[in-house]
């Protein structure tokens, strides 16, 4: 980055926090216009500084910063709105979430609409108990933002729609193709289990269950071999509201 970049009040939310030198604080945030972006918080770790209550994640912000290289400076942050209260399995999803974003994108990668989802994804995780249907709408929304959206409208064989009676094989960044004969049970989805989750649905148990296998495997071919450390808590999160 050759010049100086000064941006005014922008959108955004912290993701990641952790101690910088003495007093600062190193941040990884999502803004509305320029992606995530890291930030240097000079002195937001002193008692006496206003900044370090506000610079909590799940709390919509207005942020100030300029930068000449990857790592920018905090010059400035206003609430933008009430902070989310997550609380139990709604914190541990939103940490979840927040991981997911930081392994999926890169610095600086503008997205307006992986800011909205982000932002509804804290608003349904704040105010509804359905804690496994909120990530699973999330983690949809959030690969279709991306680019790497899951063809759910057709058989990608024979282009005809997917059919709610019918048994389909998921073949990975490319659709789902009507099964013939048997199949391991694994290896494929019910239509009607696929056409819930194209409504954004997710009304039963069933549903839920086969898109939280479809988009952990979708989700594992952009993430690579290093796996989420928030994943085995949230897998329990989801396991307790499955089995309510």
């Amino acid at each position: 980055m050759a010049e100086r970049e000064r941006v005014q009040l922008e959108r955004g939310f912290v993701l990641h926090q952790r101690a910088y030198l003495n007093t600062s604080q190193l941040l990884e945030c999502l803004t509305e216009r320029h992606g995530v972006i890291g930030l240097v918080a000079q002195g937001s770790r002193r008692r006496s500084s206003g900044r370090r209550a506000m610079l909590q994640p799940f709390a919509p912000l207005r942020l100030s910063w300029t930068r000449r290289t990857d790592l920018g400076r905090l010059t400035g942050v206003e609430a933008a709105g009430p902070a989310f209260g997550l609380s139990g399995d709604s914190l541990f999803a939103g940490f979840y979430v927040n991981e997911l974003l930081l392994r999926l994108m890169g610095r600086g990668d503008s997205n307006e609409a992986v800011h909205s989802c982000y932002s509804r994804c804290l608003a349904g995780l704040a105010t509804a108990s359905a804690t496994a249907r909120t990530v699973r709408l999330f983690e949809l929304r959030l690969l279709r933002a991306l680019g790497y959206g899951i063809e759910l409208e057709h058989d990608v064989e024979t282009g005809q729609p997917i059919q709610s009676e019918g048994r389909y094989r998921f073949q990975p960044e490319h659709g789902f193709s009507l099964c013939v004969g048997s199949k391991a049970a694994a290896e494929t989805y019910g239509g009607a289990e696929l056409i819930s989750l194209r409504e954004e649905r997710l009304d039963d148990a069933g549903s839920l269950r086969a898109a939280r296998r479809l988009l952990a495997r979708s989700l594992s071919i952009y993430l690579g071999d290093r796996p989420l450390r928030t994943r085995s808590i949230l897998e329990e999160v989801v396991a307790r509201e499955l089995n309510r």
